[in-house]
C-alpha cells in the first residue's frame, strides 16, 4: 500500500554546514530552510483528479559569520524565494502520486516566483553609512538590495540505466516589473560600472543531472550547469555535489560535499565571478 503524501515537505534540500567563497577570508555557517505545502489537496483528490497539484513553497538561505571575521557574528540574509506553482504529473507517474518522492516521478512545473536578498541598501548614502558601520565597502556589498520576480518552468525526468538517474531542465524568465517586485533591483546607477547588470545574463537556463549509487557510504552525485538567456552561454556556472553517509551504521547522517565555479554565489552579488566549496548535512524531506 502506498503511504499518503507528506503534506509539509522540502522543496529543496534543507542544509546546515560551512561554505567558503573565494573572495571571503574564511568560511561561514551556511543554512538553508526549504518547505512546500500542497493547496486544495483534498478538493483535487490528492492530485489524482487532474493529475495535477498546486503548491506554495518557500526557500530561505542565511549565513552567520564568526566574530573574528565580522563584528558581533552577524547573520546575513542571502536568499528569500517564495513560489506558487502547478505540478502536472505525466502518464508515467499517474496513479503513483501518493507517498512517491519527487525524484522518482516524471512531471513538469509552471510557476510564479519572487527572489530577493531581503536587504535594504538602495542608495549611495545608505551604502556609505552601512560600510562605515559593518567594517568596510566589501562587507557592505552583502547589504545591497536585490530582487526580481520571474516565471518558472521545470521538467523533471527519471530513468533507470545502470542505476537510478534523474534530470531536470529549468527555465526562468525574469520580469522587469512584477507582482511582488515593483521594478527589479539588479543594478543601481551609483554602483561601480560592471559588465553584468542583469540577472538574465547569468541565470535563466538550468540543467541538472543526478545519479544515485546507494553504495555503502557513497550515495550519489549531481552535476549542474547554469547560464543566462541574455548573452547566452557567455557567463556560465558549474556545480558538482557528492552525497555520502559516513558511519552510516551508527549515525546515518547524510552529508554533501560540493564545489561551484561561476556566478550566483548569492543574490546580492549575483554578478561576481567566484568559486565556492562547502560541506553540509542535507535533509531532503520532513517525516
Amino acid at each position: 500500500m502506498v503511504p499518503p503524501l507528506a503534506l509539509l515537505s522540502s522543496e529543496q534540500p534543507n542544509r546546515l554546514g560551512c561554505t567558503k567563497d573565494s573572495y571571503e577570508p574564511s568560511c561561514f555557517l551556511d543554512f538553508t530552510l526549504s518547505m512546500r505545502y500542497p493547496l486544495f489537496y483534498d478538493a483535487m483528490q490528492q492530485g489524482h483528479k487532474f493529475n495535477m497539484l498546486p503548491f506554495f513553497s518557500f526557500t530561505g538561505r542565511m549565513a552567520q559569520y564568526s566574530g573574528s571575521v565580522r563584528h558581533s557574528s552577524p547573520v546575513v540574509t542571502k536568499d528569500f524565494n517564495p513560489m506558487l506553482y502547478f505540478r502536472f504529473y505525466t502518464a508515467n507517474s499517474s496513479g503513483q502520486l501518493l507517498g512517491t518522492t519527487d525524484s522518482k516521478q516524471d512531471y513538469y512545473d509552471l510557476g510564479y516566483a519572487h527572489e530577493s536578498d531581503g536587504q535594504y541598501v538602495d542608495s549611495v548614502a545608505l551604502f556609505n553609512s552601512t560600510a562605515a558601520s559593518v567594517g568596510g565597502a566589501n562587507i557592505a556589498q552583502d547589504y545591497i538590495s536585490r530582487g526580481w520576480d520571474y516565471l518558472n518552468y521545470r521538467r523533471h525526468l527519471h530513468f533507470d540505466a545502470l542505476g537510478y538517474n534523474s534530470m531536470d531542465v529549468e527555465l526562468r524568465y525574469f520580469l522587469s516589473y512584477g507582482l511582488l517586485q515593483k521594478g527589479s533591483e539588479e543594478y543601481f546607477a551609483w554602483e561601480a560600472p560592471r559588465a553584468i547588470t542583469h540577472i538574465s545574463q547569468v541565470d535563466g537556463i538550468r540543467l541538472r543531472a543526478n545519479r544515485d549509487f546507494n553504495w555503502s557510504w557513497f550515495k550519489g552525485a549531481t552535476l549542474s550547469y547554469i547560464t543566462g538567456y541574455q548573452d547566452f552561454a557567455r557567463w556560465n556556472t558549474l556545480r558538482a555535489e557528492l552525497g555520502f553517509t559516513p558511519l552510516s551504521d551508527i549515525m546515518g547522517l547524510p552529508i554533501v560535499l560540493w564545489a561551484q565555479t561561476g556566478y550566483n554565489v548569492n543574490v546580492a552579488q549575483y554578478y561576481r565571478h567566484a568559486w565556492s566549496v562547502g560541506l553540509a548535512a542535507s535533509f531532503e524531506t520532513y517525516k
